[in-house]
């Protein structure tokens, strides 16, 4: 078919098409279009499908121009398209329609691409980047420990004595200004000391005590700030283990003593600290280069990823959270999708710039993997965890989980080469003077 076809950039990333058909080139089409418009067509005097031409022509004609504009407009545009060699990433709008019965067709069609981008030449210190060196001390490490021994505890009852972190079961008694019970304002309560509500002043007028003993108490139980009697029906408390060899070995038994299990938690948590500092510093490298090239976002494309992420989001908080219905039962809107687009806007235009350069940079720069690199790396994680050699086996198995570590195997392989082309600034930061955490990453 020989369309005509106009071509003219609106921006950097739209596209309108001005694309005639003539009569003679789309003939055949419409006297398909014809034929199965005839088909549905009943006439009195006429089987269903067998109306004479000229009776379809002079009474149907609207309907067969109007149906034939609708089936062939798809086909004229992809062949435009490929004449063109243009890749659309959003449907078209057509606009400025105009066909009629042995005439031309035309029509204009609007449409977004990917922005041309390339690759700047790689050179030395190309963006200057911060690296964050954790360095973990040892308190961090007794908390750690504490933390596991805490874990492993075993709740004993207790008479007297009690102290943070005890628990209890109390009656708690509303009572009035002067004291006097508040009848049918009584309940059974849980008490973890220490733990919200049972803070700051609450908890010290907890600590020490013995069963059967009264507390009096102004709390705020989630219906505002009131009195209570709380008596106290018993108490445990949480017993660790006993940090020894014995212990050690139900955690590790490769360990052979409580030395060494300390060290193998300190490389735990030196390793842990040491892939945070290098998830932040290769976030950090392509932000600097995100900002280097600048990709231009197609609008369409923006607009599809962010109502993905508010769709994700809103079926989340639904699924956690009661559904509110109007009397009718029909759900009522709770949640605010513009403010959810707006928080995660930034999000959204680094993913999408970051796959404009990384597709752009694979094709330039011929970036690829080893045909047996991922066959290698699920070998070497089985030879690192032979316990795990099923389970390992089992998930590289399904080939979506193979096809993400090939993807992220090439990532790593572009960051490689992002690392050399930028300048490093390394930096210490003590863990203790992190505000979230505290303890380890």
């Amino acid at each position: 078919m020989n369309l005509k076809v106009k071509s003219k950039k609106v921006n950097e990333f739209t596209y309108e098409l001005s694309i005639v058909a003539e009569w003679k080139d789309i003939q055949a089409d419409f006297e398909l279009c014809k034929k199965k418009v005839a088909k549905n067509i009943k006439v009195a005097g006429f089987r269903k499908g067998k109306i004479p031409d000229n009776i379809l022509m002079s009474q149907y004609l609207g309907q067969i121009e109007m149906n034939f504009v609708q089936d062939f407009s798809e086909k004229y545009y992809i062949l435009a398209l490929q004449k063109e060699e243009l890749n659309p990433i959003n449907q078209a709008a057509l606009k400025d329609i105009d066909f009629s019965y042995e005439k031309d067709f035309s029509f204009k069609s609007e449409f977004e691409v990917e922005p041309p981008l390339s690759v700047p030449k790689l050179k030395k210190n190309m963006v200057t980047v911060e690296k964050t060196n954790f360095i973990s001390n040892d308190q961090e490490i007794d908390d750690t420990i504490n933390n596991i021994l805490n874990s492993q505890s075993k709740t004993e009852k207790i008479e007297e004595g009690s102290a943070e972190g005890d628990f209890m079961i109390a009656d708690f008694q509303e009572v009035d200004g002067s004291g006097i019970a508040i009848i049918g304002k009584k309940e059974k309560k849980y008490i973890a000391i220490g733990q919200e509500p049972f803070i700051n002043n609450n908890k010290e007028l907890l600590l020490n005590k013995k069963v059967g003993d009264t507390v009096k108490m102004t709390i705020d139980l989630g219906s505002g700030e009131k009195e209570y009697n709380i008596i106290i029906e018993s108490m445990q408390r949480r017993m660790p283990p006993k940090l020894d060899e014995e212990f050690v070995k139900t955690m590790d038994p490769n360990c052979e003593s409580v030395e060494e299990w300390k060290s193998n938690i300190e490389k735990s948590i030196s390793l842990e600290y040491e892939k945070k500092s290098e998830e932040l510093f290769n976030s950090a490298i392509i932000d600097q280069f995100i900002k280097l090239v600048d990709p231009v976002l197609p609008t369409s494309m923006l607009d599809n990823y962010l109502n993905n992420i508010v769709r994700e989001v809103v079926e989340n908080q639904r699924m956690s959270s009661p559904v509110t219905t109007n009397k009718d039962g029909n759900v009522v809107a709770d949640i605010d999708e513009e403010k959810i687009k707006e928080e995660y806007k930034l999000f959204a235009e680094n993913n999408l710039k970051w796959y404009l350069l990384r597709k752009v940079m694979i094709k330039d720069l011929d970036i690829s993997i080893d045909k047996n690199a991922v066959d290698n790396f699920i070998q070497e994680a089985i030879e690192k965890n032979d316990s795990q050699k099923a389970e390992i086996e089992r998930f590289y198995k399904k080939e979506s989980n193979k096809a993400k570590l090939s993807d992220d195997l090439l990532d790593q392989k572009i960051l490689d080469m992002l690392k050399e082309h930028s300048k490093v600034k390394e930096k210490d930061t003590n863990t203790a003077d992190l505000h979230a955490g505290h303890n380890h990453p």
